[in-house]
């Protein structure tokens, strides 16, 4: 349990309270937009959309089925380069390696999310409880989760393919032309509410457990046993050199996984589409960058910003270059993209919230890898918590 407060309840219990309390809706911002793509606007025009507008995700509109279908987000784009480098450095061009202006994105979909059947689109609406947001989040392991108001009814559908909405009105959504997208919640945005709450802001004595002492993320005993972890996810991500085939994510962390998340990174000198693969692979928006596998050292991330831009320059982009070097001129430094294992949970949830980082990789004294954390870890942390702490 976290610290308590002189009334007898634990840091842990107060955010939970204010889950149930408070609704959706107030985490709307006053003045905003809801960015949104036709699923077969091409991926160039969703590139440059993107950018123009400062997002990294948008929901998608399908005309024929009068609905929307899915979102759109920085995984699709990290699975879609890692699927161009795996074939270029297979020395073939499939259907995918035509110029950003052929491909549709809901080409991109198909090659990216060969599911069958696709994922149901999931949404939510504005007057449920945050908590209720919370938890659709974690059931879904959602990074974005649309809310949607039925009570609103504007026609679907914008010029080229882009609907740039306020908050106030928007395309059609959810099941049919009578709901309205009114905003994309993340638990990003969640966390960020509870941390500039006067709770969070009075007194850090109540989250001031060592990240060490509470099961959040995953946290493996020592760095050797994070190697480990991280050659059977490169072997489920079909980058590795056989050798951890045979290995499951959770034999190789021998006990030591205290979460749902994964420890996933990547090395310095590995070509660029390996990074791309495993991020699309496990869903990072985050991943850590290591000195070698011997050292197991935190040097920097790829970041779903990095991931974007490289997208937006196909098809020059080179994507077996090295890390190193695709990083760019000024790659996130360490400090900017690790906690350590001795933080304290107010530690942890200010950085991720300042850093407006949605994963963070968990280092110990000596800077070596041996976890990852990430904002969907500590919601599940205080969403799990009972009445009694």
């Amino acid at each position: 349990m976290t610290g308590t407060t002189p009334g007898g309840k634990s840091g842990r219990q107060l955010v939970l309270e204010q889950l149930h309390a408070h609704k959706s809706h107030e985490l709307i911002p006053r003045s905003g937009k809801v960015v949104a793509f036709d699923v077969d606007l091409s991926l160039r025009h969703a590139l440059e959309a993107l950018a123009e507008h400062r997002v990294g995700y948008a929901p998608l509109w399908d005309s024929a089925r009068q609905e929307f279908v899915s979102v759109l987000d920085g995984e699709d784009f990290a699975q879609l380069l890692a699927l161009l480098g795996r074939e270029a450095a297979q020395g073939g061009g499939g259907v995918l390696g035509r110029s950003p202006d052929e491909i549709s994105l809901r080409e991109l979909l198909r090659a990216c999310r060969p599911a069958v059947p696709p994922p149901l689109f999931t949404s939510l609406g504005p007057d449920e409880s945050l908590f209720s947001a919370v938890q659709a989040m974690l059931d879904g392991r959602l990074l974005h989760l649309p809310l949607v108001d039925c009570a609103l009814s504007v026609p679907a559908g914008a010029d080229g393919g882009l609907a740039a909405v306020t908050a106030a009105a928007g395309p059609s959504a959810g099941s049919g032309a009578g709901a309205t997208i009114v905003h994309v919640l993340t638990p990003l945005r969640v966390l960020s509410c509870i941390v500039n709450s006067p709770m969070f802001q009075s007194d850090t004595r109540i989250f001031g457990e060592r990240l060490g002492d509470l099961a959040i993320g995953t946290l493996l005993p020592t760095p050797q046993a994070a190697a480990a972890v991280i050659a059977a996810t490169h072997a489920c991500a079909g980058i590795g050199d056989g050798a951890a085939v045979g290995t499951s994510i959770d034999a190789a962390a021998h006990g030591g996984m205290q979460g749902a998340a994964v420890c996933v990174a990547v090395h310095a000198h590995a070509p660029l589409w390996h990074a791309l693969a495993l991020m699309g692979q496990f869903g990072c928006t985050s991943l850590p960058v290591l000195d070698s596998a011997e050292s197991g050292m935190v040097l920097s991330a790829v970041t779903e910003e990095r991931v974007l831009a490289i997208a937006r320059s196909m098809p020059h982009a080179d994507l077996n270059a090295p890390i190193s070097q695709a990083l760019g001129p000024q790659p996130p430094a360490t400090g900017a993209v690790c906690v350590s294992v001795g933080d304290s949970l107010h530690a942890l949830m200010a950085a991720l919230s300042t850093r407006n980082c949605e994963r963070l990789a968990v280092a110990n004294e000596m800077g070596q890898l041996v976890g990852a954390v990430s904002v969907l870890d500590v919601l599940k942390f205080f969403a799990q918590c009972t009445p009694q702490g």
